[in-house]
């Protein structure tokens, strides 16, 4: 509960934890701006004292001190700039820790997601946006008002032309934003379809030159590339004219208040230096201005990073608060109840109501026709789909509970069809491993056979493969993927659809593996595949159908005959031999109103 207390609030101590640096920088702007009044305060004195009393000494004596109050503003600026910037680091480093140590599995490598955790690209917005000058315009114009109060100081009536300046920049602002959206989201959506073919090139280039897709890519590339163009132009053009428009608004105001200042200074109300400062002073005051409101959308979009973030650690919280209730001295090192799965496109179920539960030390063979759900199962187990009901414990805890630590010593996977990273063989196995152990890989390609045909390589265990491992055979690659289950030791493999050839090439020492992993390590294995294997070590066997989980249950009996009739209704005659077994299959369906007893005999 405390450590869920503690994640909820992790953004807000993360932020107060660089309290210092971002107040730093925050008093650094104050002096930044204070200075930035040096230039003007130089040509007021130039004007109406140097010039009128022609004295070299002041004029040299205002010029160095102005070159030195220039340089300590060079200089305090760049410190700001390099502050926030590692603000921003600081920030990014301790949420993605946060972030990448509390995810749950089903959070982790998500869909259509450019980063690995749900909330890492928020985090990484809300880093750019520390660090670019959006912050640092927000702390100019927060010292704006002492610009414009210097200009009402050398006459009110210079200052009322710069408050009239700021409110049609505020305007113009307004207005492109209101009408913005539309331009906006079109430019996105069509930069999105070229990303997504980019990400179809890269991952199906095989796919797209062999089955000869490229008169279709191309055109499909061409028609994204028109319309993004298109909408990318459309949209600056309308933000461009804005700009221009702010531009000449500035300018516009510098030169009303140098009119101004002129007209005062021919009545004798001002001088000629507070003419030419005014003149000065106001680009002071409207820059900050413009530059803050044309920053109002990295604004927006800062605060609603911000919420979401919020939003996602409140939600893991929620997760690791006491919702589910822990059975640390639970029995059974698997345990599904009553887990249920929909398809994300149609919304029907894929699994109903599945509920088994496996021991340290079985083997499990789940057996199903093809698109039964057989797939989708392990995967649940797993965290990669997410139950629609149900419960899923691992050693008595929540699935969803688990970390990606805890879920990689904890499960090992061999899917159906194998895909690995670009690499070496020592990495694929090794799992990206930061520090792989050499001694743990080339046990987990012996234990997998594949150790003598990895040594045989020119490179060995340093051979580079492709994501498809395509320079291997189907069989190398259901092995590499087996020892890639079998390095970090898990307690739980599963896997999915076991290569038969496997299996008829590599019997002995491939029933040696698995029995050394259950006898020794206690590891719970669970096979599925299309057909039974009939392996001599399995101790339960399932049968999935339509999503529905079905045991089928052996029992060896002793018969006094030979020949044994079975009637539908459970009945059996039986005659012959008395030393001969015969052998009854019963199935039950735990998921059925009523048990359904079918008997057949082998003799």
């Amino acid at each position: 509960m405390k450590s869920a207390k503690a994640l909820e609030g992790a953004a807000r101590k993360a932020v107060r934890r660089g309290g210092l640096v971002l107040g730093s920088a925050f008093v650094i702007s104050f002096a930044v701006n204070v200075l930035r009044l040096a230039g003007p305060m130089f040509m007021l004195l130039i004007y109406d004292r140097v010039l009128t009393s022609r004295s070299v000494e002041t004029l040299v004596a205002l010029f160095g001190l102005v070159l030195v109050l220039l340089a300590a503003l060079g200089t305090l600026d760049y410190a700001r700039k390099r502050m926030l910037a590692r603000f921003g680091a600081q920030f990014q480093e301790q949420m993605e820790d946060t972030l990448l140590e509390h995810s749950s599995r089903h959070q982790l490598f998500r869909h259509n997601r450019a980063k690995p955790s749900l909330g890492l690209d928020e985090v990484d917005g809300l880093r750019s946006f520390f660090h670019s000058g959006t912050l640092i315009s927000i702390f100019d114009f927060i010292w704006t008002p002492m610009f414009l109060a210097v200009v009402f100081v050398l006459h009110p009536t210079l200052g009322w032309v710069c408050v009239s300046g700021i409110g049609v920049i505020i305007l113009l602002v307004l207005i492109q934003q209101a009408f913005v959206g539309g331009r906006k989201e079109r430019a996105q959506a069509a930069s999105g379809q070229i990303t997504g073919l980019k990400n179809i090139l890269i991952a199906s280039r095989a796919t797209v030159r062999s089955q000869n897709m490229g008169p279709g890519f191309k055109n499909r590339w061409k028609s994204a590339r028109d319309t993004s163009r298109d909408n990318a132009i459309q949209l600056k053009d309308w933000t461009a004219w804005f700009t221009s428009m702010s531009k000449i608004v500035v300018m516009v105001i510098r030169y009303s208040v140098l009119a101004t200042g002129a007209y005062l200074t021919l009545q004798g109300e001002l001088t000629v230096g507070a003419m030419v400062a005014a003149t000065f002073m106001v680009t002071r005051v409207l820059g900050p201005v413009d530059r803050f409101f044309g920053n109002l959308p990295n604004m927006f979009q800062a605060r609603d990073q911000w919420r979401r973030l919020q939003q996602i650690l409140r939600k893991r919280a929620a997760e690791m608060s006491d919702n589910y209730a822990e059975q640390a001295a639970s029995p059974k090192r698997l345990s599904l109840e009553n887990v249920s799965v929909r398809s994300p496109l149609t919304g029907n179920l894929i699994l109903r109501s599945v509920s088994f539960s496996a021991s340290a030390g079985e083997f499990i063979e789940i057996t199903g026709a093809s698109s039964q759900g057989k797939t989708v199962l392990a995967e649940t187990i797993l965290g990669m789909w997410s139950p629609s009901a149900g419960t899923i414990l691992i050693d008595g805890r929540h699935a969803s509970r688990l970390t990606d630590d805890e879920a990689g010593k904890l499960l090992g996977y061999v899917p159906e069809a194998p895909s690995f990273v670009a690499g070496t063989l020592e990495e694929n196995i090794g799992g990206l491993d930061t520090n792989p152990n050499p001694d743990q890989v080339g046990l987990a390609a012996r234990r997998a056979r594949m150790h003598a045909a990895i040594c045989a390589l020119p490179d060995g265990y340093n051979t580079v493969i492709d994501a498809q491992a395509s320079c291997l055979s189907t069989f190398e690659r259901n092995q590499l993927a087996l020892a890639r289950a079998f390095y970090h030791s898990p307690r739980i493999l599963i896997i999915d659809s076991l290569d038969a050839e496997m299996l008829v090439r590599i019997p002995r020492k491939l029933q040696s593996t698995f029995t050394t992993l259950m006898k020794r390590d206690n590891v719970t294995i669970i096979l599925l595949s299309r057909q039974s294997l009939d392996l001599p070590y399995t101790n339960r066997r399932f049968n999935l159908e339509d999503g529905r989980l079905t045991e089928v249950k052996s029992v060896s009996v002793k018969s006094k005959s030979q020949k044994v009739k079975v009637s539908s209704m459970g009945s059996a005659a039986v005659s012959g031999d008395q030393n001969k077994k015969a052998k009854i299959t019963v199935v039950s369906d735990k998921s059925a109103p009523e048990v359904r007893k079918d008997k057949t005999v082998q003799r």
